[in-house]
């Protein structure tokens, strides 16, 4: 108290406040006040800058979105590939350079132009998400990222009638349930997801028919049971309504295809030398397989777009080639004129 009076007297002294202890109380008030709103903006400044990286926009990105039916995809490639490069980066500090360092190491895994693509859109996903709640307002890094790229990325691998023959025979000598899955998906072009969503409710057996509900393109469908079909049901035991028709080995939804079926794939064969994986063999090739029988039997577009429940008959036009005759037919004239060929050709141009 006595330095304190002495430090008032030399203030009124020289004129310089404060010049009562009351002033001096108020004064040190203020300091305290100032010193306590600098720290709750700097801790405001943290807050704002824990919230801007990028793992915790995600986070926030999937609690918002959790009726989404591809979160799950989405929060695996997160996991696998968005996070482990630039999860603790500010959004303001993620250039195209971090997007294309990922995009290297995706195609040194050997992982298709279509899974880097789906990276840029979660990531253009996540910074939407974060300028639509008001929490950034600068330019996603994925504006110019793969800007160009084209790609057909589809599946192009269907079986011939010998080596689907082959394959289901070698993946019933391992597990029943897989070959039912796999003599199912062949036989009426249903998708793994479908088949395995399947609950006995769902099977009519008396009518030869499938309901396949909530299917990918949201559009239910029914699926019709030809001879081969109805006899594995046949040979079935029925469970209850709500029971799953082909439960994974613990009673629940299978999530996946068993390992039975790539190991029949690769004991006979089917993709030895195939380095494309679009041309290689895998469960998805059966709903091809159905598709390209289907083709090869004349039945027309429209209706196999029905079959594989396709929204639009341009994602069927993809099967169009199996039995283009008149492509064929075009390309026998090119024999026609060979040298040493003495075949008439038709003059087009003269209308014969």
């Amino acid at each position: 108290m006595l330095e304190t009076a002495i430090a008032l007297r030399q203030n009124r002294r020289y004129k310089k406040p404060p010049f009562t202890l009351r002033e001096r109380l108020d004064q040190r008030e203020e300091e305290l006040q100032a010193i306590e709103a600098a720290k709750q903006a700097e801790e405001a400044a943290l807050d704002a800058e824990r919230t801007l990286i990028m793992d915790n926009v995600f986070s926030a990105y999937c609690e918002a979105k959790q009726g989404k039916k591809s979160l799950g995809n989405e929060q695996g490639y997160y996991r696998n590939w968005i996070g482990p490069n630039i999860g603790t980066k500010k959004l303001d500090e993620i250039v195209i350079l971090d997007l294309e360092r990922i995009k290297k190491k995706m195609t040194t895994a050997g992982r298709a132009p279509r899974s880097i693509q789906y990276i840029k859109s979660i990531v253009r996903q996540v910074y939407n998400f974060a300028a639509e709640r008001g929490i950034y307002s600068g330019a996603a890094p994925t504006t110019h990222f793969m800007k160009k790229l084209k790609m057909d990325n589809k599946r192009k691998r269907y079986l011939s009638p010998e080596e689907a023959g082959l394959l289901l025979d070698k993946i019933k000598e391992a597990s029943l349930t897989t070959y039912r899955v796999s003599l199912l998906s062949i036989n009426s072009g249903m998708r793994f997801g479908e088949i395995v969503s399947l609950q006995w409710q769902h099977v009519n057996i008396a009518n030869r028919s499938i309901m396949i509900l909530d299917p990918k393109n949201e559009e239910d469908r029914s699926a019709f049971m030809n001879d081969e079909v109805l006899r594995m049901f046949d040979e079935m035991e029925t469970g209850a309504p709500d029971e799953p028709v082909f439960p994974a080995k613990n009673g629940t939804k299978m999530t996946r295809i068993s390992e039975t079926f790539a190991k029949a794939v690769k004991e006979l064969g089917l993709n030895d030398g195939i380095t494309d994986r679009r041309m290689k063999v895998v469960f998805h090739s059966l709903r091809h397989s159905c598709a390209s029988r289907l083709v090869n039997s004349g039945v027309e577009l429209p209706v196999i777009a029905k079959i594989l429940g396709h929204k639009t008959i341009a994602m069927t036009m993809r099967y169009s080639h199996v039995n283009d005759v008149s492509v064929r037919d075009a390309m026998r004239l090119l024999d026609q004129q060979q040298p040493g060929n003495n075949k008439k050709v038709a003059n087009i141009d003269s209308g014969s």
